[in-house]
């Protein structure tokens, strides 16, 4: 007899009397946990464009311009407790890349910010076309329409690959 079939008596089953003591899986969010974590109340304030405009300025900025953004004014081992992590990631990613001669992370912020470059694809593409469409239904006049387009479809394929 399989473990949840009527009538098996092994197991703790779940009636309207035994219900368990945490119902569902529970709606602890993120930003509730953090929130009781850290004690601070969570109330993110940056929009999508700002935070595009924020990376721009960063990659547009020099290392000079970005340093007082990592390093603690007062300890310059530590890092700027006022400055947001991801902008302190963002930066150390740059510096990475400055140091090895990459260019990952800039073309990562470019690709947030412009979107990623499209490529155009080109090709030939011969097709047969079969007509397996019964003609006998058409008047004489739309015969005469219909051989007279397909005409000007065949002219202009074989202009096409002049």
């Amino acid at each position: 007899m399989a473990l949840f079939e009527k009538g098996n008596k092994k197991g703790n089953r779940f009636t309207s009397e035994n219900q368990p003591k945490k119902r569902g899986r529970g709606n602890l969010s993120v930003l509730k946990y953090i929130q009781t974590t850290t004690g601070k109340k969570v109330n993110p304030q940056s929009s999508k464009e700002e935070i595009l405009k924020v990376i721009q300025h960063l990659y547009e900025s020099s290392t000079a311009e970005l340093e007082p953004l990592l390093k603690d004014p007062t300890d310059r081992t530590k890092p700027n407790k006022d400055t947001p992590i991801w902008v302190l990631n963002i930066i150390a990613a740059i510096n990475s890349d400055i140091r090895y001669g990459r260019t990952s992370t800039v073309e990562m912020l470019f690709d947030r910010v412009f979107g990623k470059a499209t490529q155009n694809i080109e090709g030939e593409i011969n097709a047969n076309v079969s007509n397996n469409v019964d003609l006998s239904a058409l008047s004489d006049e739309e015969l005469i329409q219909y051989n007279t387009l397909l005409d000007k479809i065949r002219n202009s394929a074989k202009n096409g690959k002049e």
